[in-house]
């Protein structure tokens, strides 16, 4: 026999029916009448208190309740509605809808703390310069949605939120936190362009992330699979990863939208086929989306990849903006060239041997190929979108994933030197890929690289690593020039970005090579663990080793000259 909490003697088998405690809400959540987790919390500061930067006090003296007997006009109304009579509509049991801000502290509607004014401008931003980065949203669709939703209070449109439209709203406010944080970004005289927004009288990039993050707990968002919150989650992580600090919470969020959209079967071409056809195409920009982010992701945070290239891509006829769609549709190409096992070695190359899909069981041949295929289908893309921003993008990301490859064979032991620098097993192939970038976007606007945020310092990072390597390689060899001053190329561009403030590992090494050629000696510890390949390796004759062939640039490079100062890129 057991004992319930009351005292009461309960027999076996029989369900215990406990009511739900009551909790009594700190001061600001009581007035708010929106729900309080003070209780729960060990510093007794709930969390809506946290969000707001207010104190959370329990100052409040308990009123006397309301009559226990029931109004004599309630009754009737009782009767009313149990008679059919419709005398109930006389009856306001609760605030009229007429007067729409008065609704303001109802615990079924919340009112926003960012206007329609606020998020307007940054949608704005969003649908000309970052659309063609992330086409998975309708602006013009987003603010009408909105505009219905809206009330206005003393002349300023804010948003009655409730369970039809927080979700809506919370996308909005990540996002808008995305465009806030890369307009800091901006120079003087870009930010001036876009000033009759009304950009100067938003808030900061933290308020809509606080705002989004309170429409998510409010609500319980993240516990629903909508398309909304896969997206929520994806901006928030945009966010988080463009941040100056370390932080796990861009691991978080973009974990939450890749598990949300295997919950909602975005890559079940089953589901795709019994959808309606711009359902399915925005299904299919969301999901390739993912895929891009995760992969970079898992090469920047060294985590494993989940999702592989099995949905069809998105169709141009679909999209509202059919013009921008072709430079997507060529970066998820690009991406979707390696498999999951090329990311997760390479990622993964400091856990154990089991996780190495290159261990000794698999024979060098299959390594050769394997890697050749790979470079083979990346150096067969062609960039032909116009708009720079994406172009950009799309070459940077063709040569990172190159760099990584050679980089792979380098760590195998399958660099031959050959004749022909283009080969994909050449000590020399990194001079070839930076080479082909460098005259491809020497033209190229600052913008366009400043649109595409602290990925280009990664992606860049990576392909100075393999010149360096080269140049630790053979630092005898002829083309050695020719790899440093690609270097200090690369290196003016990365120093150019302002989207991220702790550059230091990525460009010290660089740095500190360019800083050794300017000085005119080079570093004495060049890594052992790699075979030094001599300058007679190279030698197919003797007209190789000119002095014109020594320091050889091509006649449309304009490369930065190191026997000054450094200069950055135009």
């Amino acid at each position: 026999m057991t004992v319930s909490t009351r005292g009461k003697k309960q027999t076996p088998g029989q369900k215990t029916h406990s009511k739900r405690p009551y909790i009594r809400p700190c001061d600001a959540c009581a007035f708010r009448r929106v729900r309080c987790d003070a209780e729960f919390k060990m510093d007794r500061r709930c969390t809506n208190c946290f969000v707001h930067g207010i104190e959370c006090t329990n100052n409040r003296v308990k009123q006397k309740s309301g009559p226990r007997k029931i109004h004599k006009k309630t009754e009737e109304a009782i009767k009313s509605l149990v008679e059919g009579s419709g005398a109930i509509k006389n009856l306001r049991l609760t605030t009229p809808f007429d007067n729409r801000s008065d609704l303001i502290n109802s615990p079924t509607c919340e009112k926003s703390s960012i206007s329609l004014s606020e998020i307007r401008p940054y949608l704005r931003i969003y649908k000309s310069r970052y659309y063609a980065l992330w086409p998975v949203l309708s602006v013009d669709d987003c603010l009408n949605l909105l505009n219905e939703s809206s009330v206005h209070i003393n002349d300023t449109a804010f948003f009655m939120l409730n369970a039809g439209n927080a979700s809506l709203y919370a996308l909005s406010c990540a996002l808008c936190a995305v465009i806030a944080r890369h307009t800091t970004f901006w120079s003087r005289e870009e930010f001036d362009t876009v000033a009759h927004l009304g950009l100067k009288s938003c808030p900061p990039s933290e308020t809509y992330v606080r705002e989004a993050e309170r429409a998510i707990y409010m609500f319980d968002l993240d516990g629903m699979l909508t398309e909304d919150q896969v997206l929520t989650n994806f901006f928030l992580h945009i966010y988080f990863s463009s941040l100056d600090e370390d932080n796990l919470q861009e691991l978080v969020y973009l974990r939450q939208a890749i598990s949300c959209a295997q919950m909602l079967h975005l890559r079940d071409s089953e589901v795709l086929g019994e959808s309606p056809k711009d359902t399915s195409h925005r299904f299919k920009k969301i999901y390739y989306l993912l895929l891009i982010t995760e992969r970079y992701v898992s090469f920047k945070k060294q985590l494993p990849v989940i999702l592989e290239p099995t949905m069809p891509l998105p169709s141009l006829e679909d999209d509202e903006a059919p013009d921008l769609l072709p430079g997507f549709i060529e970066l998820a190409q690009v991406f979707s060239v390696p498999d999951c096992a090329f990311f997760n070695k390479y990622s993964l190359r400091r856990t154990t041997a089991a996780l190495d899909p290159f261990s000794e069981n698999f024979d060098l041949l299959f390594k050769n190929e394997w890697i050749q295929d790979v470079q083979t289908k990346l150096s067969r893309s062609i960039v032909q979108v116009r708009n720079q921003s994406q172009k950009v993008n799309i070459l940077i990301s063709r040569t990172w994933l190159q760099s990584i490859a050679w980089l792979m064979a380098r760590d195998r032991l399958l660099l031959t030197p050959t004749s022909d620098q283009a080969n994909f097993f050449d000590p020399r192939y990194p001079i070839h890929i930076a080479k082909d970038f460098l005259v491809q976007t020497k033209d190229m606007p600052y913008q366009a690289f400043e649109t595409n945020g602290s990925g280009v310092i990664v992606k860049l990072s990576e392909v100075a690593n393999a010149l360096q390597t080269f140049i630790q390689f053979a630092p005898g060899s002829p083309d050695t020039a020719l790899a440093l001053d690609e270097l200090a190329c690369i290196h003016g561009i990365i120093m150019r970005q302002k989207s991220n403030g702790s550059l230091g590992p990525l460009i010290h090494t660089i740095t500190e090579t360019l800083e050794a050629r300017r000085l005119g000696f080079y570093r004495s510890n060049w890594d052992i663990s790699c075979p030094r390949i001599e300058p007679a390796d190279y030698e197919e004759n003797q007209n190789e080793h000119t002095a014109e062939n020594v320091a050889s640039v091509p006649e449309n490079l304009n490369l930065t000259p190191l026997l000054r100062e450094f200069e950055f890129p135009k």
